[in-house]
């Protein structure tokens, strides 16, 4: 649905829109306060919050707000101990909408001058309660029964975005953790390994920007950054530290570790961005390199800057063969493959950020 929400007029509207955005749920975050702003003007509400239950401090803390009174709320919170005169505590305690027609009639307190009409509803998924939606007008019998059915139904989408975020927050703590063990598994067979992948992700992240790609391509380049080796942890360490030279079994297999990475970072739910620039950074710009052979722009943006990130990286580091080179030398080198192995576009914004 392309429909602007400053055209949608009613609450039924509003939620036909919300419906829509439920299907992109990595923007969900970024729609709840203009879901909430929208169901107030819809409602023709003086104050419209959205309330986040906090169940280890026994408190309702106020998430999002959208009011007509000019400057806004202050944020704060609400404990359920103290507080026996909100209807936001009275929906949550008793699990059901609590409506309010007249204020004055009610032994209930207001957030806001002048109102008349309470409704709080809750936030619930499954038997996970989020939170309360709660509107306040200074009408009395503001909302009709049709009105608050349909405002119940923003509740249940508030309901299904919170549990997206809840849930795509449970999978980026395992998706940490996980990568923790990698990155450990990596680091004991090579102690220089997470130090490595920080400075390549920082270096990446600033030629990105260097570049002017969008803010979100940045992040990903350097999310991309720290996991590029993430593969390594399938190889064996007593090849990853081998002094010497390799045998041709020994560089197959480390020829491997960017299609690891893929494997061991695709059923974790990493955009795809970020499985691509990890899978495609030992790619070459002359079609040369693993382990697909992709040429020039074939390769993905973050797979060419990685690329010269890591190979800038290594060799201005101390490497079990060799001890490292100094700025000039590893840009001298880096230049001389500028069009063979890297972006002559990355090695020259690469030039500029170092000032050699």
């Amino acid at each position: 649905m392309n429909e602007n929400l400053e055209d949608i007029k009613t609450v039924e509207g509003l939620v036909c829109w919300a419906l829509a955005q439920i299907a992109h749920p990595f923007e969900s975050g970024s729609i709840v306060g203009e879901l909430l702003d929208g169901l107030r003007k819809g409602t023709g509400s003086s104050r419209a919050d959205l309330m986040l239950y906090q169940s280890d401090m026994n408190i309702l803390f106020f998430s999002e707000t959208s009011t007509s009174e000019e400057g806004g709320p202050e944020a704060g919170q609400i404990s359920l101990t103290d507080t026996k005169n909100s209807a936001p505590v009275a929906a949550l305690a008793g699990g059901r909408t609590v409506h309010v027609d007249d204020l004055r009639e009610s032994g209930f307190l207001s957030m806001s001058r002048g109102a008349r009409t309470l409704l709080a509803v809750p936030v619930i998924y499954a038997e996970r309660i989020h939170g309360i939606l709660n509107l306040e007008h200074e009408e009395s019998d503001a909302y009709s029964a049709d009105s608050v059915r349909w405002i119940q139904a923003v509740s249940a989408v508030f309901a299904v975005l919170l549990e997206q975020s809840y849930l795509n927050e449970q999978v980026f703590r395992l998706n940490q953790r996980l990568i923790d063990q990698m990155t450990d598994k990596a680091s004991s067979g090579d102690p220089a390994y997470r130090a490595h992948a920080q400075r390549v992700s920082e270096l990446a992240g600033a030629i990105a920007e260097a570049m002017e790609l969008e803010p979100e391509m940045v992040i990903t380049i350097r999310e991309s950054g720290f996991l590029h080796d993430v593969g390594k942890s399938g190889v064996s360490s007593s090849i990853l530290v081998k002094p010497g030279s390799l045998s041709d079994a020994e560089k197959n297999e480390i020829r491997r570790h960017p299609v690891l990475g893929r494997f061991l970072l695709k059923p974790l739910g990493f955009q795809p961005a970020v499985i691509e620039g990890v899978a495609s950074h030992h790619e070459r710009w002359d079609g040369k390199g693993y382990p697909r052979g992709l040429e020039g722009e074939q390769i993905p943006v973050a797979g060419r800057i990685l690329a010269v990130a890591e190979a800038y990286d290594v060799m201005t580091s101390d490497q079990p063969y060799r001890q490292r080179l100094s700025d000039e030398q590893a840009m001298a080198e880096i230049l001389k493959e500028a069009g063979n192995q890297f972006d002559p576009a990355v090695v020259e914004v690469l030039l500029k950020i170092n000032r050699i």
